[in-house]
C-alpha cells in the first residue's frame, strides 16, 4: 500500500502486443456473464490506470495528494500503473481496470475497435519532442534517413505523430517501406541507449524529451507543440469503460471531479505539486530527476481538463491516414461522454467548456 492506494505494475507490451487490442475485442464477443459482470466492476473499488508521465500529473499527484481519495470516498482507488497504452487498453477491454489515463491515439483506437470506453475529461496538452542524439549532426528531417528512433509503443500518439512528421517529408519508417527505423522503448531507458549510441533519436513525452537534453545526450529537434494551430494538443485523457459507466456513473462522476480538483491544485500550487510528482514518478517506475528537470518539463505542459475535441479528431485523422485505424463513416460521434465533467464544472462555479467541433467531425 502507498498514499492509501493499491499498486500494480504491469509490464510493457512488445511491439507485436499492440494486435493484442484486436484479440481482446473479439474475446468480448464470446465473453461469458462472469467477464460482463468483471466489466462493471464495483462501486467499492475504482481500478485507475496511470502512465509514469507529466501528462499523468493529475491522476499522480491528485493520488498523492490525497484529492483522489477525498473526493472518491467511499469508494477506494486501486492504482495500476502501465508502461504502454496497448496495456492499458487490453486491461479496460477485459475488465481488468475500470478507467485509464491515456495518450489520444490509444482512446481513439480503443473507442473505434470496441466502442466500449468514452472520453470523460481531457488531463493535460502538450509535453512530446522529438529529440536527436547529440553530435550526429541532426539538423533537419532529411538527416533522419538511416536513422534509429525510439517511441513509448507502436501504434500511440508519439508514434503517430513521428510518422506524420515524417511523411511531411517524404520519409518512412522501414515497416512501412522506408528507411527510418521506429522502435518502441520504454522512456526510462533512452538514456541508457542515447549514451550507449543505440538510438539516434526518440520522440518522447514530458519530461523524459527534458531530461535527455539537461543530460547532454540529446538535443530538440521538434516540439510537438509547434506543429498545432495554438500549441495546443491533447497528450492524456481520462477514458472510462462504458460497462462501469453504465452500472456506476455516480463513481465515475466523483472520479471526473478528482481530475478536476487535481488540476486546479496544479495549477494552483505547482511547487507542492512538483515535490508529490518527483516521488511518485521514481516510485511507479521513473529514474530519479533533478527538480531543475521537472520545473523546464512542466512548462511544456497544460494540464486542462477540456478534452480539446477539433485536436483530438485530427489526432484520429491522422491515424487513420496511416493505417492505424478505420475511422467509421460516423467518425467519432460517442467517443466523448462529458456529461458528468459538465455538471462538475457547473457545481464549482467553473466556466463551461467552449467545444466548437464535435467528435463526430472526424
Amino acid at each position: 500500500m502507498h498514499d492509501g492506494r493499491v499498486i500494480r505494475r504491469l509490464p510493457q507490451a512488445g511491439p507485436r502486443q499492440v494486435l493484442a487490442l484486436a484479440v481482446a475485442v473479439a474475446a468480448l464477443g464470446a465473453a461469458c456473464t462472469s467477464s460482463a459482470a468483471r466489466a462493471r466492476g464495483s462501486a467499492e473499488v475504482l481500478r485507475l490506470g496511470v502512465f509514469a508521465t507529466l501528462a499523468h500529473a493529475p491522476a499522480i499527484v491528485g493520488i498523492a495528494s490525497g484529492t483522489f481519495a477525498r473526493d472518491l470516498a467511499p469508494t477506494r482507488v486501486e492504482v495500476h500503473v502501465f508502461g504502454s497504452g496497448a496495456d492499458a487498453g487490453v486491461a479496460l477491454l477485459s475488465g481488468s481496470i475500470d478507467a485509464a489515463y491515456m495518450g489520444p491515439s490509444p482512446a481513439v483506437s480503443l473507442y473505434v475497435r470496441s466502442g466500449k470506453v468514452a472520453i470523460v475529461s481531457g488531463a493535460a496538452a502538450g509535453g512530446a519532442s522529438l529529440v536527436v542524439r547529440r553530435g550526429l549532426g541532426i539538423a533537419s528531417r532529411a538527416d533522419l534517413s538511416g536513422r534509429k528512433l525510439a517511441v513509448p509503443g507502436i501504434g500511440n500518439s508519439q508514434d503517430v505523430a513521428l510518422r506524420t512528421w515524417l511523411h511531411g517529408g517524404g520519409l518512412r519508417a522501414t515497416d512501412e517501406g522506408g528507411d527510418v527505423s521506429i522502435t518502441q522503448v520504454e522512456s526510462p531507458r533512452l538514456l541508457e541507449l542515447f549514451r550507449a549510441g543505440r538510438l539516434d533519436g526518440a520522440w518522447a513525452p514530458e519530461p523524459y524529451a527534458t531530461w535527455l537534453v539537461r543530460a547532454g545526450v540529446a538535443d530538440e529537434l521538434v516540439n510537438e507543440s509547434a506543429l498545432w494551430p495554438g500549441g495546443m494538443f491533447p497528450s492524456a485523457v481520462l477514458v472510462v469503460s462504458t460497462g462501469y459507466l453504465g452500472a456506476h456513473p455516480d463513481v465515475v462522476e466523483r472520479l471526473v471531479r478528482a481530475n478536476v480538483d487535481s488540476i486546479r491544485f496544479l495549477r494552483e500550487f505547482p511547487d507542492a505539486a512538483k515535490v508529490l510528482l518527483r516521488r511518485a514518478l521514481v516510485r511507479d517506475g521513473a529514474p530519479v530527476m533533478s527538480r531543475g528537470v521537472i520545473d523546464a518539463a512542466w512548462r511544456r505542459v497544460t494540464f486542462t481538463w477540456d478534452p480539446l475535441p477539433s485536436a483530438l479528431a485530427a489526432l484520429a485523422r491522422e491515424a487513420a491516414a496511416l493505417g492505424v485505424v478505420s475511422l467509421p463513416s460516423e467518425g467519432l460521434d460517442g467517443i466523448d461522454r462529458l456529461d458528468a465533467l459538465e455538471s462538475v464544472l457547473d457545481d464549482e462555479g467553473l466556466p463551461p467548456l467552449e467545444i466548437g467541433t464535435t467528435m463526430g467531425s472526424a
